[in-house]
């Protein structure tokens, strides 16, 4: 596949789920909200610091459907559907965040950058699994951890 047509469609995929997730947010009620925020990825409600397996879950949940996906030909084709669903809880979260929250610290020093990185890397993911990647993606995850208590509870 044209290494120009698979960045289209991958940038295409980011902007469009993520513009998604934010006409999702304005849809949905505030018990809605809070119920798809809980089940997804419930470090965005917490008030307190969350532990190593609240911060790896979400990931791994999502690595695990996207790694079975892949192993089977004609699933791979969906990955990228995995990848909009991520995206689309990304914009979903942000919203959520920036009607919720006093300080918009958590949402630019937190959930912005690395939730983009996350996306980005899951849609290099989906055109081709390779070591570095999925290492990146792991060193991410453990800056992440070791970052968020900074970033949240102590501003």
């Amino acid at each position: 596949m044209n290494q120009t047509y698979t960045i289209f469609i991958s940038l295409c995929v980011l902007v469009f789920s993520f513009i998604g997730g934010l006409i999702l947010f304005e849809k949905s009620t505030a018990e809605q909200q809070q119920w798809i925020i809980h089940l997804l990825d419930a470090r965005v409600l917490l008030v307190e610091q969350p532990t190593f397996l609240e911060t790896i879950f979400p990931h791994l949940m999502i690595a695990i459907v996207f790694f079975l996906f892949y192993q089977h030909p004609l699933l791979r084709k969906l990955i990228l559907v995995i990848c909009a669903f991520k995206i689309t809880f990304y914009g979903f979260c942000s919203s959520y965040l920036l009607q919720t929250q006093t300080s918009t610290f958590p949402y630019v020093f937190w959930w912005f950058p690395f939730q983009l990185v996350y996306c980005v890397l899951l849609l290099a993911l989906a055109n081709r699994i390779n070591l570095f990647t999925l290492s990146l993606y792991s060193i991410i995850i453990i800056i992440e951890y070791f970052l968020i208590p900074f970033v949240l509870y102590n501003n």
